[in-house]
């Protein structure tokens, strides 16, 4: 089970969905249109005819043509919720390689570990940044370092699309404190 992204490198939404995916660790198999033309054909097929990349094709054979951000996180969130989870496909095993994804039908971003959620931070938006006010660790998990894996990758995340953050809760609060980093994400 893979995923396959059809593409070029003078693709701006090749490289922006290439970032999304190696954000969040979870491995994908990239071709190269320009360096295998024969290739094309496939893009041609999912596409009826139409020349629009990248073209992502999913484990279970569903595809995603110039997908946003937010369409990839639905996309993924959607596998996960019939059994397919993304985080298996990272580096290494899902014990020791998390996914973090975005989830705005549930406006909280999730820290995933064999498909399932075991940290999460809820957000609201408004025009300057996220409002993060709870991050949450489910108690069967807590105590191994889910809440600070779940906070890096959001703000990996939020980097990568240029957001801002307000953190209300304390421990986003102290974590972004805590790792200067991340400092300039911060918006009062």
């Amino acid at each position: 089970m893979t995923i396959t992204m059809y593409g070029a490198d003078w693709c701006g939404d090749c490289r922006r969905a290439k970032a999304w995916f190696d954000e969040r660790r979870i491995a994908f198999d990239y071709v190269d249109l320009v360096q295998n033309p024969d290739e094309t054909e496939r893009v041609l097929e999912r596409n009826d005819g139409v020349k629009k990349i990248p073209v992502i094709v999913f484990p279970d054979d569903s595809h995603l043509v110039e997908p946003s951000n937010d369409e990839l996180a639905a996309h993924v969130l959607a596998l996960a919720d019939v059994g397919i989870s993304l985080a298996n496909l990272g580096t290494g095993t899902a014990d020791h390689d998390p996914a973090v994804i975005e989830n705005p039908h549930l406006r909280r971003f999730e820290l995933l570990r064999h498909g399932e959620v075991v940290s999460f931070a809820t957000y609201t938006q408004n025009e300057h940044a996220i409002v993060v006010p709870h991050v949450e660790t489910k108690p069967e998990h807590r105590g191994h370092g889910f809440a600070a894996e779940l906070m890096e990758g959001m703000l990996a995340i939020l980097r990568s699309d240029g957001r801002t953050i307000k953190p209300l809760c304390p421990f986003a609060a102290d974590h972004i404190r805590d790792n200067a980093q991340h400092q300039d994400l911060v918006t009062g």
